[in-house]
C-alpha cells in the first residue's frame, strides 16, 4: 500500500516505520522544518516540509495515487480539514483521523456530513501506534495484533439492536480460544468482566481471541435481534 501520513511526532513516526517494515511505501507532510529534516534520515520514503490543510501539500505528496491517508496531529481540527481535503481529492482513500479530544470524537462520529470524511476514528489514550497501523492495512473491525501467537485483541461495539445486549458474558456462548477482557459502557466506563456481567445495552467489548475463531466471535457479536424484538 501507499500511505500519506501527516505529522511526524512519535506516533506519526512509530506508524510510519512499522508500514515500512511491512513493506508498504510511506510519504510525511510534517510542517516543523528542523523536525522533517530529521525524519528524512530515519525513514526511506519522502518527507514532505509543508502544511497538509493545504490542497497542493496534498498534490504534491501524490495524494491521488495513495491507497490511504492518515492525520495523526495533536490538532484534532486540521486533522479533520486535512482528511475532508484528501477524501475531496481523492474519493477512494481510505482516512485515518487522530483525535485528542474524545468529546470531539464523539461529536465527529455523530455528525453524518463529517462521518463520509473519514473510515476510523482514532484516540491515542484507547490504542498504540501498531494498532493505527493496522486499522490503516487491514480495515474491518479495531485490533491489535500478536504475529508470534497467531492472536488478536478486537473490539466490538454493540447497541440497543445487538441480539447479546443485556445478555450475561456467561451465557454468550464464545467459542473455547475467545476471551472478553472488557466493557465500556454507554458512558465510557470500564468494567473487568466475569461471568455474571451483564452487557450493557450501549457500548464496547474488547475480545482477546485467536486468529482461528475470529469469524465465529464476529458472527456472533455482531448478530442482530429479530425485529419483532427489536
Amino acid at each position: 500500500m501507499f500511505v500519506v501520513i501527516m505529522g511526524a511526532g512519535r506516533v506519526g513516526y512509530l506508524v510510519a516505520k512499522m508500514l515500512e517494515e511491512e513493506g508498504h511505501d510511506v510519504t510525511i507532510i510534517e510542517m516543523d522544518k528542523e523536525r522533517a529534516k530529521e525524519l528524512s534520515l530515519l525513514i526511506n520514503g519522502l518527507v514532505i516540509e509543508g502544511d497538509a490543510t493545504d490542497p497542493k501539500t496534498l498534490e504534491e505528496a501524490n495524494i491521488k495515487q495513495a491507497d490511504a491517508f492518515a492525520a495523526l496531529t495533536g490538532k484534532d481540527d486540521a486533522n479533520l480539514l486535512a482528511c475532508i481535503l484528501a477524501k475531496h481529492l481523492n474519493p477512494k482513500i481510505k482516512t485515518s483521523l487522530r483525535i485528542s479530544n474524545p468529546q470531539n470524537r464523539r461529536i465527529f462520529e455523530e455528525v453524518t456530513d463529517l462521518k463520509r470524511y473519514f473510515d476510523f476514528v482514532i484516540s491515542p489514550e484507547e490504542i498504540a501506534a501498531e494498532y493505527i497501523s493496522r486499522n490503516i492495512v487491514t480495515p474491518g473491525f479495531d485490533r491489535v495484533l500478536f504475529p508470534k501467537e497467531g492472536a488478536e485483541i478486537v473490539r466490538f461495539s454493540i447497541n440497543g439492536d445487538s441480539e447479546i445486549a443485556g445478555k450475561l458474558v456467561k451465557d454468550l456462548k464464545l467459542p473455547r480460544d475467545a476471551l472478553m477482557v472488557a466493557v465500556y459502557d454507554e458512558k465510557g466506563n470500564l468494567i473487568i468482566p466475569s461471568g455474571d456481567t451483564k452487557l450493557p445495552e450501549r457500548g464496547q467489548l474488547i475480545i482477546f481471541a485467536k486468529n482461528s475463531v475470529l469469524d465465529d466471535v464476529k458472527k456472533l457479536l455482531e448478530k442482530k435481534k429479530p425485529e419483532n424484538e427489536s
